[in-house]
């Protein structure tokens, strides 16, 4: 419940910014959600992904935590693109979301390369 309070103390402060200040509103609008979304990722995204990997003990182990870690970063990741499509940047934000994308991959590399060994050697059997 806090942190959707903060979410809404922040918008306030935007729209006072917007009235006050409209020339830096787009630099602080661009701070403050940087900020935020750095906030929210340390305090609850996290800690929720460490409980949510703790759940899942049996399951062998880079899985899991890769699954998990894949899904927090495509999200972060379409955060910022649609940020960065906001603020008329779209051509930035589809090579930044596409960089994660890449980053994603690179991640499953290793598990990626045994699945092939496993099937390349159950096909020349």
């Amino acid at each position: 419940m806090l942190p959707l309070f903060q979410i809404i103390v922040v918008f306030l402060l935007l729209l006072i910014i917007a009235f006050a200040v409209p020339k830096l509103h787009p630099l602080l609008y661009t701070s403050i959600f940087f900020i935020l979304l750095l906030f929210l990722l340390t305090t609850l995204v996290f800690p929720f992904a460490k409980t949510y990997v703790n759940l899942f003990e049996t399951i062998p182990d880079p899985f899991v935590t890769l699954l998990i870690g894949s899904a927090v970063l495509f999200y972060v990741s379409e955060l910022i693109a649609e940020h960065l499509e906001e603020a008329g940047y779209s051509s930035l934000a589809s090579m930044s979301h596409f960089v994660v994308k890449i980053a994603i991959l690179t991640l499953w590399l290793d598990q990626t390369t045994s699945v092939i060994d496993v099937l390349s050697s159950l096909i020349k059997k």
